[in-house]
């Protein structure tokens, strides 16, 4: 189960780093996102802290319009949800020492900070957005990837040896 670890806490590092930092008009609104709430500072109105479902919410109640903020919402919504898929993903593989899962996983990790970066191209048009966590998803979910979570070479050795025991001398 050791071998697993390092997927699974990069998994959950995942949720700790700011994903996107925004900015709108001349400095008029300031966020930082991340996978599952973001930060919106405003000058004279203060700060705010919106949760992600919070974001689909005003949409729905028609308090936030515009194609590029809904589709940046949903696709938010969409990356955060792949994100906590292939974090599932990955505890069942810990649990149950499967590392084919493991790459699983990766595969909803991508794909996860794919969505969270074309949210961020869709949601600020109008100022600049810096993905600084994006990267870093892709960069994670790739190394899963590329890690081969084969069984230890220790319990193949272990059963070597035993066989060899039992052909006893020549």
């Amino acid at each position: 189960m050791t071998r697993f670890k390092i997927p699974l806490i990069l998994q959950c590092l995942i949720f700790l780093i700011p994903l996107n930092i925004y900015m709108w008009g001349d400095w008029l609104v300031v966020n930082a996102q991340w996978a599952l709430f973001r930060y919106q500072e405003v000058p004279g109105l203060g700060a705010s802290f919106i949760l992600g479902y919070k974001d689909i919410l005003y949409i729905y109640f028609g308090q936030n319009t515009g194609l590029y903020n809904i589709a940046a919402a949903l696709l938010w919504t969409i990356g955060a949800a792949i994100l906590l898929i292939g974090l599932i993903i990955t505890i069942i593989a810990y649990i149950g020492n499967d590392s084919c899962k493991i790459r699983t996983a990766s595969y909803f990790t991508m794909s996860g900070g794919i969505f969270l970066g074309v949210s961020a191209i869709c949601r600020f048009n109008a100022g600049f957005a810096i993905p600084v966590g994006v990267p870093i998803i892709l960069i994670i979910g790739w190394s899963m990837y590329q890690e081969t979570y084969d069984p230890d070479e220790t319990d193949n050795e272990t059963d070597d040896e035993t066989d060899d025991d039992e052909s006893g001398p020549e």
